[in-house]
């Protein structure tokens, strides 16, 4: 699953979403997809973090970064997403920071 490199890898990328899973008591995942048309469209990939709130709840349900890739700051797909995870846990740190505008 994982290989071995200077950055992270697939492993790397399965530790990370079941670390800000556990942390968070949340699910997280990634959803990659075909951009536009044809094999030179690249990819866009979502990192999303799921909350279980009861109905009616003002907590958000879901928080999530979205990036495409190829970019140019990472060489391949498991550091993309390893990054997009780093993201997606720093924008859940904001909502926790915006608590006082949705908790009553």
């Amino acid at each position: 699953m994982g290989k071995s490199s200077s950055g992270p890898d697939w492993t790397d990328v399965e530790m990370m979403c079941r670390a800000i899973s556990a942390f968070h008591s949340s699910n997280v995942g990634l959803t990659i997809l075909p951009r536009g048309i044809g094999a030179t469209g690249g990819l866009s990939v979502a990192a999303s973090c799921m909350f279980n709130v009861l109905p009616g709840s003002s907590i958000p349900e879901t928080v999530h970064v979205i990036k495409d890739w190829p970019c140019s700051q990472h060489a391949d797909l498991a550091s993309h997403c390893f990054a997009l995870l780093h993201e997606l846990d720093y924008k859940i740190s904001q909502v926790y920071q915006n608590e006082a505008l949705w908790k009553e």
